[in-house]
């Protein structure tokens, strides 16, 4: 089960099953509108969290303009956590996975629907403005309409203030008689913004098939091939690009020592120093303090 709320969203998107082994198959995606709803969300998602930003063009180049839709991040999101979060359970799927990608998306709409009733939306829904996000492949609005939630109708900025919500929300639910998994759902917020924005500037871009084990994966290494490495100006991979050059300091800093390597800032004084040199005392006035849990002495 999930909690009350996204239940109760559920019936208010009139996704109303006929049995209770129906409402445990749509949580854990399997389910006839799962594809439509849950590809239109993680494209709010994606959308939300790297957005075009045609206002960057005429100052930084025409290559800061596209966001993550435009290199099908949305696609990557929902294939890697429906794949690759290996929960040791085989009977429910390959490697013993649960396809999340769905559920995360009615927690979503959960977090949503919360916004919409305490008032916190900035601007009003809009099924339009996700209509809008649908891609040439996708079925058509009519056929999708239905399936849109309350979260890929809200504004950009609206779905970053929902996101937020979900740290007020725990999630419960068993994919069957034997399992039962409980989880803060502020780990789905953490899950939909950091991944999202640390697999852009990543090189999944560049692979073929990045769904392929490592080994048998191939990288063209080219940065035209990868948006972010445009966008950085990063020239690819290079042998020696992990090695450590020094450490970042001043010449009479803590953190940074020895032979100067090589001067980042002369005005400020920081260089690239050799040796990692150590902590000093600082000037905090420490004695009042007292150990919320005193250890007792033996």
């Amino acid at each position: 089960m999930v909690t009350s709320r996204i239940g109760a969203w559920l019936t208010a998107a009139r996704r109303s099953l006929t049995s209770a082994v129906g409402l445990l198959l749509e949580f854990v995606g399997i389910g006839p509108d799962v594809d439509p709803h849950t590809r239109v969300t993680f494209r709010a998602i994606t959308d939300a969290v790297v957005p075009e930003t045609p206002a960057l063009a005429e100052e930084f180049g025409p290559e800061h303009v596209p966001g993550g839709l435009a290199i099908d991040l949305d696609e990557f999101a929902i294939t890697y956590v429906d794949d690759g979060f290996q929960f040791g359970l085989p009977h429910l799927g390959p490697q013993g996975n649960i396809p999340i990608a769905d559920p995360i998306a009615h927690t979503l709409d959960a977090a949503a629907l919360t916004l919409l009733e305490r008032g916190d939306n900035e601007s009003d829904p809009s099924v339009d403005r996700a209509l809008s996000l649908l891609g040439s492949d996708d079925p058509s609005p009519a056929t999708v309409e239905d399936a849109v939630g309350p979260f890929a109708k809200l504004s950009r900025r609206d779905r970053l203030r929902a996101i937020g919500i979900l740290d007020e929300f725990d999630v419960e639910f068993s994919p069957t008689d034997d399992d039962l998994f409980e989880l803060d759902a502020g780990l789905v917020g953490q899950l939909v913004i950091g991944f999202v924005e640390m697999i852009y500037y990543s090189e999944w871009q560049g692979y073929d098939e990045f769904t392929q084990p490592p080994s048998r994966r191939e990288h063209p290494n080219d940065p035209a091939a990868v948006q972010s490495w445009r966008q950085t100006g990063f020239p690819g991979f290079a042998d020696g690009y992990a090695a450590l050059r020094g450490y970042v300091g001043t010449v009479d800093g803590p953190l940074g020592d020895g032979d100067t390597w090589t001067t980042i800032d002369e005005a400020a004084g920081t260089r690239i120093l050799r040796e990692s040199g150590s902590f000093r005392e600082n000037e905090y006035d420490t004695s009042g303090y007292e150990e919320p849990f005193p250890v007792e002495s033996e």
